[in-house]
C-alpha cells in the first residue's frame, strides 16, 4: 500500500485502503461492515485466508496481529496494511501469521474510538476483571463478547490456537506486555526504540490482554504507536511489526521444562501489575 498522511486516511478513506488490499472478509462488524484478514506463513490456507473456527494442523507457532480495535487510531490499520504487504513479499518462515488490520470498521469510518453499539471493544473481552462499572466513554458492553467484533477475534484466538498475540493501538509510542512477554517484549522494543512499559497506569479490565496474558498466561504485546500519521513514525513501526514477527519463533520455541518452570515463574512476576493498553480519555 503506498504511504499516506493521515489527512487521508481516515474515515472511508481507511476503508477503501483495506477493500483495496485484496484481504479475505472473515467477519461482519455490527453494522454489516467487512471485516478482513489474511494468513501467511507456515501451512497457509489457499488465497492465504484462514478459516474461523479451523483447528490448527501444524506445530508451527501461531500469531495473531490485530488493529483498529479502536476507530480513532487508523494508524494502526495502516502500519497492519504495509506489514501485510511485506509478508506478501517475504512470508516468514517456521511460524503461521494471522492478520487483522481492522477490528471496528464501523468506529473507522466514524473516527471515533468505541463500535457502532458505543461499546469500547478492548473493556469486552471475558476476562475474570470484567466488569460492568466504566468510566465515561469506555462501556464495556452488557456481558462479556456481546459484539460481533470482540466474539469474531475470540473465535480466531481459540478456533485457530493462537500462541502469541500484538495489538497495535496508538498513541503512547510503547511496548507495552500482558502475560510471559517481556523478552519478546525486549526485543521489540530494541528494534523500534520506544521504550517497554510493565503498566500503563490505569486499570483496563476486560481487555484483551487482561484475558489473554493475566487470565490464560498467552504472550500479549500492545504495539503503542506515537500520536499523529504514520508518515511521521513508518519506519519506527514496520521495525517493531517485523522484529515481533520474524523474532517469534525463537521467543516461543519449546524449552526445556526446568527452563520453562524458571522463565514462567520469573515473567510472571514482571508482569504482575502489566495491562493492555488503550487511548486514555484525554488523547483522542
Amino acid at each position: 500500500m503506498s504511504a499516506v498522511g493521515r489527512a487521508t486516511f481516515e474515515g472511508q478513506a481507511v476503508l477503501d485502503a483495506l477493500d483495496a488490499a485484496g484481504l479475505a472478509r472473515i467477519g461482519s462488524s455490527r453494522q454489516g461492515r467487512a471485516i478482513l484478514g489474511a494468513h501467511f506463513g507456515a501451512t497457509p490456507a489457499p488465497d492465504r485466508v484462514f478459516s474461523v473456527g479451523a483447528s490448527s494442523t501444524d506445530s508451527a507457532p501461531r500469531l495473531l496481529f490485530v488493529g483498529g480495535v479502536h476507530g480513532d487510531e487508523p494508524s494502526s490499520v495502516e502500519a497492519l496494511l504495509e506489514f501485510s504487504s511485506r509478508l506478501s513479499s517475504a512470508p516468514p518462515h517456521g511460524a503461521s501469521v494471522l492478520i487483522v488490520p481492522a477490528l471496528n470498521p464501523d468506529g473507522l469510518l466514524l473516527r471515533r474510538k468505541n463500535a457502532a453499539s458505543d461499546v469500547d471493544l478492548n473493556r469486552n473481552f471475558r476476562a475474570r476483571n470484567f466488569s460492568r462499572q466504566h468510566a465515561p466513554g469506555y462501556d464495556p458492553g452488557p456481558w462479556p463478547l456481546s459484539e460481533p467484533e470482540t466474539a469474531l477475534l475470540a473465535g480466531i484466538i481459540d478456533g485457530q490456537a493462537i500462541d502469541a498475540v500484538v495489538a497495535v493501538h496508538a498513541p503512547f509510542a510503547c511496548v507495552n506486555f500482558d502475560g510471559p512477554a517481556l523478552p519478546w517484549a525486549r526485543m521489540v522494543a530494541e528494534a523500534c526504540g520506544w521504550p517497554v512499559r510493565e503498566d500503563i497506569g490505569y486499570p483496563t479490565p476486560g481487555s484483551l490482554g487482561s484475558w489473554l496474558g493475566t487470565d490464560r498466561n498467552i504472550p500479549v504485546l500492545t504495539l503503542e504507536l506515537p500520536p499523529g500519521p504514520l508518515d511521521d513514525f513508518r519506519e519506527m513501526a514496520a521495525a517493531a511489526l517485523d522484529r515481533a514477527c520474524f523474532g517469534a519463533p525463537d521467543f516461543l520455541r519449546p524449552k526445556s521444562p526446568t527452563t520453562t518452570a524458571t522463565t514462567t515463574a520469573t515473567t510472571k512476576n514482571a508482569t504482575t501489575t502489566a495491562r493492555s493498553t488503550v487511548n486514555p480519555p484525554k488523547i483522542g
